[in-house]
């Protein structure tokens, strides 16, 4: 790598929870030296932390997955995180388990973005100076989850009318802007048509890097001669909390952004990686590894051509792995707040897949 480009590493969901949270905790300083070994070539992380940190009981609503973790697992990753806390968990546990993640990370020094306790809070970016550059960190999740209001917590939508201004105005003062976007449908790799066009919107508002996470899976991704979008980076600590086995959990990646000095655009550079059952991650042995990067280049080539991905999305859809998940998350929905609540979900994931644009 060039001494003078700057590596920024992206990665997907993180949930320090049970049974990650006591490996973590058993041995955190090996842990630790794990952690800076295997991102020890990125000068910035930028990843997703899919659980709050707090010791609240009360959760938020009654659902299948509740997740949350202790507050000292965070001394575990290395200080040069930046995490996204916009995602359909960081609430589990409440506005309170919301606060008492803000307050952590804050006492800890780690630097956060996409949500907070009201809405300029939320959408309040995060502003890196790196060789030279500042670089700009922003996040949102997808409209459905709870979104912060003028004077209460919550996430940083990614609605365009939203999302887009900040974008505009985060690159009037920055070389470079991130977007780190939770939207999608879990275990399907290929992006709905509303994350296609709120890339496409992203970037032609200024954002550099637009990476999507949600899915539990990882996709492919594309670069133009200034930027990428990644279009899905998996897993990259989250325990298997599944009913069913879904091979791609464990399956994943993270993703290396090289920007080169001015006029030599970026370079993606994919690293493997394999979760254990506990969720913590390690470097791929070669046979996983060259299935995880055929899936990812397959994935790049079709999505890069825009062609049939409605029928790419439907075969996910069929394959028996998807559906006993599927099946058995509808069904829960159904027992736990009836078949009526249920059947809005399914049509509501219908039109993510298929029909909403943004």
């Amino acid at each position: 790598m060039n001494a003078h480009s700057i590596k920024v590493t992206c990665l997907g969901d993180i949930a320090p929870i049970e049974p990650a949270e006591s490996a973590l905790l058993a041995d955190a300083g090996l842990k630790k030296n794990c952690f800076e070994n295997l991102l020890a070539p990125s000068d910035i992380v930028f990843g997703n932390l899919e659980a709050p940190l707090t010791s609240t009981s009360i959760p938020a609503e009654d659902k299948k997955y509740l997740l949350k973790a202790d507050h000292r697992v965070a001394d575990i990753f290395p200080k040069k995180f930046i995490f996204s806390i916009a995602n359909n968990h960081i609430l589990d546990y409440g506005r309170e388990g919301l606060l008492d993640t803000i307050y952590h990370l804050t006492q800890k020094g780690f630097r956060f973005t996409g949500a907070g306790k009201n809405l300029e809070a939320a959408g309040k970016p995060v502003i890196i100076e790196c060789k030279g550059k500042r670089i700009g960190f922003l996040a949102a999740a997808d409209h459905r989850y709870p979104a912060a209001t003028e004077n209460t917590p919550g996430l940083f939508p990614a609605a365009p009318g939203l999302l887009l201004p900040r974008i505009k105005q985060l690159r009037q003062k920055t070389d470079i802007v991130y977007v780190s976007i939770h939207m999608g449908m879990e275990y399907i790799p290929v992006p709905a048509p509303g994350m296609l066009a709120l890339a496409e919107a992203c970037r032609q508002a200024g954002a550099h890097v637009v990476f999507f996470h949600h899915a539990h899976c990882v996709s492919g991704y594309t670069t133009s001669h200034n930027g990428a979008t990644l279009w899905g980076t998996g897993n990259f600590l989250f325990p298997d909390i599944l009913d069913h086995t879904f091979t791609p959990w464990f399956e994943s990646a993270a993703w290396h952004i090289s920007h080169q000095p001015a006029g030599n655009g970026i370079c993606v550079d994919v690293e493997p990686l394999s979760l254990a059952r506990n969720g913590m991650p390690k470097k791929a042995d070669t046979r996983t590894s060259n299935k995880i990067l055929k899936r990812v280049n397959y994935l790049g080539r079709r999505i890069n051509k825009k062609e049939n991905l409605g029928w790419l999305r439907m075969a996910n859809i069929c394959k028996p792995s998807y559906l006993r998940l599927i099946i058995t998350n509808y069904a829960d929905i159904a027992r736990r707040k009836g078949a009526r609540h249920m059947a809005g979900q399914v049509l509501s994931s219908i039109r993510t897949l298929f029909l909403n644009r943004h």
